[in-house]
């Protein structure tokens, strides 16, 4: 339907309009959204049909404004318009429109009387491009479609009786392997009150499928509040547990469509006090949090963010009348103001504040939070145009307050006045100034256990410079902010601190932050407070570890010392031999050994007085991971061998399920070996850069779950080994010989690759 009719080259007449509106209507929760989603993710990955292709999400609160906007952030691929105008924002978008046969869906549109001024301003935009665009309207109500002028509107019907009850009864005994005929019965009558809503069927059905007890299943099908679509989200949410349920009650803070991060709702959930280690005393708080996640996944409380190929993100999305349910369990505990209509009072007994507007009365807000003295969160979410921004910087201090919540003026104000905030974040594109003096009164933040500072000023990070006071927030375990330096090294007290940005990995000793559980960059110095030891005892650490700076380390027992087999929750790690200290000879010896052609890269390290390759295989032998390990990166290695721990299954720290290795400017891995094949049972991926090897390593058709390999910038590699039949990808790119040879039909190297279904391959760049 969307392709039917004129195309972009088909003559129209002066009254005829360029677009034309699909609607489509149905009850909450009956998959307008996700069909209108599958139907752009189709058309950006497998059509050139539509260009741009823009999904916006209007909900309750249309706002010309915002679509605008929103609009122009799916053309730009995510960047920000500059402008907060809407003629500006009006203007920008006929020009990005123009000449382009675009689809546009408004999910969840609803129109009043009030709008209709806004949606003529919408409708006289979208006529700037070309014959054949569309858009595709989604609503709960006809009219709302009708008021853009549809030219059909289309309704999801109910599903017919037996085709929900299939439905129910697949989620309700999905995988169950017992005779389930006396369930029949009384699942039909549990179907029949849900009023064929899928979002109740999904819910309750997911409930009673992790309870089988036929009492249990009877006892549901009595309830009288499963006749309504909400009665039934309610006994669903009941049925969580309460640390569950309070977790999913404070989502409701912020606004409904925004995009939830999986760590970081975790770790905020945690400052907040809500994940409970009672039942389990030894498991991490991280991955309690992490099993409400799972949980509110199951019960469809969460739905996963996919992105344009199917692929699961980490973030996630709450339904719109799973957010309803959210705001009505917290009642006035959570608060919003994402308008720019100031709101008529705050309620007083708010706990949780999401603060996201563009509005010239921030002073009238900024007074209304600091009277809230019993705030437990406070999120700000700025985006000013950088026409403002200079306004902002030619004004002075007093008059800036009318503008914006983001000062250090207004940070003063909370720090002295908010005393039991547990989590502060604040988040702008438009910060008005390049650096921020964080106020000394921080301190006063005694309660403070999660602190998110994301300020740009003109798409530059903005340089945080935090005050000695700050270590004197003893109970902080999560930060999260760039380009941070301080006035003395303030981590030193922070002894509670479980997760922080990489920049505060630029600070000594951190072998002392015992509770750490995420360290994304760690770079070995020869200055104390910055040695390999300082990873001894941080065993809490998780996800993924890169370390720089591994060759100024001279012995196996010094790598020992970072005792890495024990940080078992480690999955990804990097290891990088290379030396950026100015003065050291190493670093001449790193530079001669990547740009000499000589072969003797003894030779030339023994020359310069740095490590030998004997001695650099020592280190990486005395760096054995924890045997978990599913991904491992080795950049500059040149090493006289691997370790054992990498090619013989009879090693103490054998790596049994490694999916992916990378190999960047390495000496070569000549082989895997043929004894110990079953250690790379798992190795799904391959990657091999600047290295100066002539082949691949032989046998690699003995690696049975190999599915992509991929070679960069090696000039030397001449031929390719036998490739095993699992492979379905392979890229080669700026390999002087072999991104020739394999496009020559009939070589041998050509003939090698014949079985892989994808094969991307490109001659190195002038």
């Amino acid at each position: 339907m969307l392709r039917r009719g004129p195309g972009p080259d088909t003559p129209s007449s002066s009254t005829s309009k360029h677009y034309s509106v699909i609607g489509i209507y149905g009850i909450a929760g009956s998959g307008k959204s996700t069909l209108a989603q599958y139907v752009c993710d189709y058309e950006k990955a497998e059509s050139q049909h539509f260009d741009p292709v823009m999904f916006i999400h209007v909900s309750q609160t249309f706002r010309v404004d915002k679509i605008f906007r929103d609009m122009l952030r799916e053309i730009r691929k995510d960047r920000q318009s500059d402008s907060n105008d809407v003629k500006d924002l009006h203007d920008e978008l006929m020009e990005k429109l123009k000449g382009k046969r675009f689809l546009l869906v408004l999910d969840d549109l609803w129109v009043s009387r009030k709008n209709q001024e806004e949606c003529a301003v919408l409708l006289n935009v979208l006529d700037a491009g070309q014959s054949g665009s569309r858009v595709l309207v989604t609503a709960q109500k006809k009219d709302a479609a009708a008021a853009l002028g549809a030219q059909e509107e289309i309704p999801i019907p109910d599903m017919e009786e037996e085709h929900y009850f299939s439905m129910f009864m697949h989620y309700a005994l999905e995988d169950t392997r017992f005779d389930y005929g006396r369930f029949i019965a009384i699942g039909r009558k549990i179907a029949k009150k849900l009023g064929r809503s899928p979002i109740a069927a999904i819910t309750v059905a997911a409930r009673l499928h992790s309870n089988k007890s036929i009492n249990f299943w009877e006892t549901t099908g009595n309830l009288d509040m499963l006749n309504e679509t909400m009665g039934a989200l309610w006994w669903s949410y009941q049925q969580l547990g309460v640390d569950i349920r309070r977790c999913f009650a404070y989502c409701s803070t912020f606004p409904k469509g925004y995009r939830l991060v999986r760590d970081e709702l975790v770790h905020i959930w945690i400052g907040q006090g809500f994940v409970n280690t009672r039942i389990n005393a030894t498991e991490q708080l991280e991955d309690i949090g992490l099993h409400y996640i799972n949980e509110l996944l199951t019960f469809s409380f969460l739905q996963v963010e996919r992105t344009v190929f199917g692929t699961e993100t980490d973030a996630f999305i709450i339904h719109d009348l799973l957010h309803e349910l959210a705001e009505r369990v917290c009642g006035s505990e959570c608060f919003r103001i994402v308008s720019k209509s100031l709101p008529i009072d705050i309620p007083q007994e708010v706990r949780h504040l999401f603060v996201g507007i563009r509005t010239d009365n921030s002073a009238v807000i900024t007074k209304k939070i600091l009277d809230l003295v019993n705030l437990r969160t406070l999120i700000v979410v700025e985006d000013y145009s950088e026409s403002k921004r200079k306004i902002f910087a030619a004004q002075d201090a007093e008059k800036r307050l009318d503008h914006t919540l983001i000062t250090e003026e207004v940070f003063d104000n909370i720090f002295k006045s908010l005393r039991k905030l547990r989590v502060l974040i604040f988040i702008t594109k438009c910060y008005h100034e390049q650096v921020l003096l964080v106020p000394a009164s921080i301190d006063q933040m005694k309660h403070l256990r999660y602190l998110n500072f994301k300020l740009e000023c003109s798409r530059r990070t903005v340089e945080l410079i935090f005050p000695s006071t700050f270590s004197k927030l003893y109970h902080m375990q999560s930060i999260y902010a760039e380009n941070v330096s301080c006035v003395e090294d303030v981590t030193k007290n922070l002894t509670c601190i479980r997760h922080c940005s990489s920049s505060w990995m630029g600070f000594a000793n951190i072998g002392k932050l015992m509770s750490l559980q995420s360290l994304q960059y760690f770079h070995v110095k020869k200055e104390q407070g910055y040695e390999l030891k300082q990873l001894k005892h941080l065993n809490n650490l998780r996800g993924t570890l890169v370390i720089d700076g591994l060759g100024i380390v001279r012995s196996k027992e010094e790598a020992l010392e970072a005792h890495l087999a024990g940080k078992k929750r480690l999955r990804k790690l990097e290891l990088t031999f290379s030396v950026r200290q100015a003065g050291d000879p190493n670093a001449v010896a790193e530079i001669l050994n990547l740009l000499l052609p000589s072969e003797d890269t003894r030779f030339q390290s023994w020359m310069l007085g740095g490590q030998t390759p004997d001695a650099t295989a020592e280190v990486l032998e005395g760096l054995c991971p924890p045997k978990d390990l599913v991904a491992l990166t080795i950049n500059r290695y040149k090493g006289s061998r691997y370790p054992s721990w990498m090619l013989s299954r009879r090693s103490p720290g054998a790596l049994k399920y490694l999916q992916e290795l990378k190999l960047h400017s390495c000496s070569r891995l000549a082989y895997f070996p043929e004894e110990d094949i079953e250690l790379f049972r798992c190795l799904r991926e391959l990657e091999v850069s600047l290295c100066n090897w002539d082949s691949l390593p032989e046998n690699m058709e003995l690696l049975v779950s190999l599915q992509s390999v991929l070679v960069i910038r090696c000039d030397k590699m001449e031929r390719l080994p036998t490739l095993p039949r699992s492979l379905v990808k392979i890229e080669i790119h700026g390999c002087r010989v072999l991104s020739r040879t394999c496009q020559v039909e009939g070589h041998k190297n050509w003939q090698k690759i014949q079985h892989v279904q994808e094969k991307n391959i490109s001659p190195r760049s002038a």
